[in-house]
């Protein structure tokens, strides 16, 4: 019986992680743009006609709606499963990065919040940044037939497909020049029928090929136009958010500055992050998926400075001291933390002067530390607590954005949110209907006005029709506040807030006719991801007056 090493523990351990951070919780309402694919692949596997801008996504997103049913876990469920597998690729450079490096690349794409989110947010984007990433480590590590392979399933990604092609392919370049890899016919032979594959659903649905060509000009026109979040909004939450890996980066770049040699063998990780940033500027239908490649090449640089810091720490003879360092600045830091927690909450500026504290107990303990031993193993004790501290707040940010309020308007990865109003505007309909008729889905609706998809996906089980369908006079009628129903009879309308959207302008410092700043806006939102400038769309959900007397019991 083989005995599990320590490597295959900590895999397991950050296979559970990923596993558990994006799959946990996946019922959340969707919001528009999700629920529009959702109703796209419905509608398809229902036999009416569709088309798809990303076919793989599509045919794998009406399998699952057909095995378990149409829902939000189900509809959620590629992308989450995707974005665990993301997280382990790094095991494929395992050869050329060595173990404990790609274990610490494979745990800061696992802790990363802005990974976190886009593996819960209901689109192709991460099935197709992970199948990029594959076929990187693959050519990586010398296998052209594997990177064939994920580049041909990557090109049935349609629309979903080419920011991540260019990405890949100018970091693999750069990588492992052709030169250096063999390659055969046999390559072009499996991408081409790994496309074809992939696109059509193993040749059921020929017009996903169609749909694939389709979705390349989709994308060619989401660089003009399209809704998208504002470039200083999702670098906002890029800053905020991956503070781990960008600290990383940084101290990386600052060490690789100083070797040409180690530059070179890490340009591709600075491939990622520049191609990355170049799509999003000239991107206008831009969203948070478009941070994928600088996540993956800034955690790519930060595992180089993080193994050498344990590397140091581990041929160290002093490794006790450093851990009680360590211990002793993480405590500070925490304490230095709860500071800012309660000014964010109570706007006392006395609870600042935390932080001051802690800056002078951590440059007292360094100066102590060099009076007995050389300096570099206070550094390294506070540098271990650093990157505690700076993984313990990722951590939370991406509880706090993905599981804790994953309908909050303020995170800024999320320009706009289905509001929990709409939870309980499902909720009423079905108690309405089941009150009235003894059936939870008994009484049909009629929807006046351009209903948001977010809406049309929470009646998808429920027979609706618009206001241009004769349907007499019907039981319940929802319009777009403030209009009324124009059906005869009389009707009691409740408002529900259905999408919900923050701006996030009020999110800087301002300055005081006095003098000074006042921060606190900007403090409490990032305590608390809280803003007061809020803007809903509220629909009205109008009864029958004889349908409300049998719903509380008086009919």
């Amino acid at each position: 019986m083989h005995r599990v090493t320590r490597e295959v523990a900590l895999w397991c351990a950050i296979a559970l992680l990923a596993s558990a951070t994006r799959l946990v919780r996946l019922d959340f309402l969707l919001t528009n743009a999700e629920a529009t694919t959702a109703l796209t692949s419905l509608a398809a596997l229902q036999g009416e006609p569709a088309v798809f801008s990303d076919p793989l996504f599509g045919w794998l997103q009406m399998l699952l709606f057909a095995v378990f049913g149409a829902s939000e876990i189900s509809a959620r469920l590629v992308p989450a499963l995707s974005g665990v597998a993301l997280c382990l690729l790094p095991a494929l450079l395992r050869p050329q990065l060595g173990r404990t490096r790609a274990l610490i690349f494979a745990a800061l794409l696992a802790l990363s919040p802005t990974l976190w989110f886009v593996s819960r947010e209901m689109s192709g984007a991460m099935l197709a940044w992970t199948l990029a990433f594959a076929a990187h480590c693959a050519w990586r590590v010398a296998r052209p037939a594997l990177a064939a392979a994920a580049l041909g399933v990557l090109l049935a990604t349609g629309s979903d497909a080419i920011a991540p092609l260019i990405v890949t392919i100018s970091a693999s370049l750069v990588a492992a020049p052709p030169s250096s890899v063999r390659l055969s016919a046999r390559v072009v032979v499996i991408m081409l029928l790994s496309f074809v594959l992939s696109a059509t659903a193993l040749l059921m649905r020929p017009s996903g090929l169609g749909d694939a060509f389709n979705g390349y000009a989709l994308w060619a026109q989401s660089l003009w136009s399209g809704e998208s979040a504002s470039i200083g909004r999702l670098m906002l939450g890029l800053v905020t958010s991956e503070l781990v890996a960008l600290v990383g980066a940084a101290f990386a770049l600052a060490a690789f500055s100083r070797s040409r040699a180690a530059a070179r063998a890490e340009a591709a990780w600075l491939v990622w992050i520049a191609a990355g940033f170049g799509l999003l500027v000239i991107t206008a239908g831009r969203s948070a998926a478009l941070l994928t490649p600088l996540v993956i090449g800034m955690a790519g640089l930060a595992s180089a400075a993080y193994d050498t810091l344990f590397t140091s720490v581990q041929r160290g003879a002093t490794w006790r001291r450093e851990g009680a360092i360590a211990g002793i600045t993480f405590v500070l830091l925490i304490y230095a933390g709860l500071g800012v927690w309660q000014y964010a909450g109570q706007g006392r500026s006395a609870w600042l002067i935390s932080v001051a504290i802690t800056a002078l107990l951590i440059v007292a303990l360094v100066a102590a530390g060099g009076l007995s031993v050389d300096y570099g193993v206070p550094l390294r004790g506070i540098a271990l607590a650093g990157v505690a501290m700076l993984s313990l707040y990722s951590f939370g940010v991406g509880i706090q954005m993905n599981h804790a309020r994953p309908h909050n308007p303020a995170e800024p990865y999320r320009t706009q949110a289905a509001a929990l109003g709409l939870k309980a505007l499902q909720e009423s309909i079905r108690l309405t209907s089941t009150r009235a008729t003894g059936e939870p889905e008994a009484l049909s609706v009629q929807v006046a006005g351009d209903a948001p998809a977010a809406l049309r996906w929470a009646l998808r089980d429920r027979r609706s029709f618009d206001a241009s369908e004769d349907a007499g006079s019907p039981g319940i009628v929802l319009t777009p506040a403030p209009e009324k129903p124009r059906s005869a009879g009389n009707f009691i309308g409740t408002a529900y807030e259905v999408t919900v959207r923050a701006p996030l302008s009020e999110v800087r410092c301002i300055s005081l006719p006095q003098g000074g700043w006042d921060c606190l806006p900007l403090v409490r939102w990032l305590a608390f991801r809280n803003v007061d400038d809020v803007r809903t769309d509220l629909w009205v959900l109008w009864l029958r007056d004889d349908v409300a007397r049998r719903a509380s019991g008086e009919g």
